[in-house]
Order: C-alpha cells, then structure tokens, then sequence
C-alpha cells in the first residue's frame, strides 16, 4: 500500500515538474517565432530592399504551451484530491468509483495529449534531432511526460482492479467486497506451517 502511493507521488511530482521545464521551453520557442521578422527583398526595378513580415509559430508550439499548462492542472489536482479526502477520511464507494474513472480518463487523455505533441513535432523535424538544442529537449520531455501518463494510466488501473492495494481515494480497490472499506483495517492472512497437524 505505502509503495503504490510513493510511486504515485513519484510518477505525479515529475510530471508536475516536467511538465513546469516544458512549458519554459516551448513558451521561449513559441515566443520566438512569434513578431514581425524583417526579410530582404530584390526587385528589379529597385534592387534589395527590407521588408516587414508577421510571423506566427506553427500549431504544435501553441499545443505545446497548451499540453504543459494542462499537465501542470492534472497534476496538481491529481495529487491534491486524494490527500484532501484521505484527511478528511471521507472516502465512501461512491466518490471511489468517481474518482477512480475521472483519472483513468483524465490521464488517458493527458497521454493522447502528449503521444500527439512528441510524435507531431518529430515530423515536423523529418523524424530527427535538431540544430536547435530547445527543439531536443521539448521533443525529449514530450516522450518523457507521455512515458510518466502511461505508467499512470496503468498503475491507476491496476489499482482499481484491486492488483494494487492503495488508501487513497480514486486508488482503491472497486471490487465488491473491498470498495467504500479502509484497507489498511484489513486483517492478513494467517499463514499454518505445513508441519502441524490439525487437532481433532
């Protein structure tokens, strides 16, 4: 139970802080394809002059922006909501069953999110690396953050098949028997050496 919730702490806090660095890097690229340009022009009447043109960012940059402020949301509601019901230890099965599939679908859709940034932008790039290092590291830090909404995606649906044992909201088990119930009040089993015999 405690090592679910490490690693959804883990999975969570990197997402949060990947997705932080994301968003600087693809706000500087954005930023800077963003403006007027001055561009020379030859005519033949009156040879090169200059000329001012707007210049807008392509559409995955703005998706980009936009993917990272999502994931900075996701990502700090995912993690507050359970503390906040976990404290106030009001978790019926109800509000589990609720918030187990607003995160299944929350996080698929973040991984779709990111699935379409990284793979657009590397076809944007002719499936290659960059001279430009931030085109790197944003394509870099896509397919981490897409990596970290699989992981997410999977251990939130193990633990809602009950694989994994978790007390917070949204992570508990929704089988019959165990949904609405704390799990940490849980007795184990009691394990009988082989070498006893049953008394009769």
């Amino acid at each position: 139970m405690l090592a679910l919730n490490i690693v959804l702490y883990a999975l969570l806090g990197t997402s949060l802080a990947f997705a932080i660095i994301e968003l600087g890097l693809s706000a500087f690229i954005t930023a800077a394809y963003s403006g007027t340009q001055e561009i020379q022009i030859w005519s033949a009447y009156s040879g090169y002059s200059y000329s001012q043109v707007n210049v807008k960012p392509p559409a995955i940059l703005v998706f980009l922006v936009f993917s990272s402020v999502w994931t900075i949301l996701v990502a700090v509601s995912a993690l507050v909501l359970p503390w906040y019901y976990s404290r106030k230890d009001f978790v019926t099965a109800k509000l589990n069953t609720v918030l187990a599939a607003i995160f299944v679908a929350i996080y698929f859709v973040t991984m779709v999110f990111w699935l379409a940034c990284f793979a657009d932008l590397a076809s944007l790039l002719g499936g290659g690396t960059s001279i430009n290092p931030y085109y790197n590291a944003v394509l870099a830090f896509g397919v981490l953050l897409w990596l970290l909404f699989v992981a997410l995606v999977i251990f939130t649906i193990l633990a809602m098949c009950g694989v994994l044992v978790s007390d917070w909201a949204g992570y508990q088990s929704l089988k019959k028997n165990g949904v609405g119930v704390h799990q940490t009040n849980a007795s184990p089993a009691r394990e009988v050496p082989m070498t006893e015999q049953p008394i009769a």
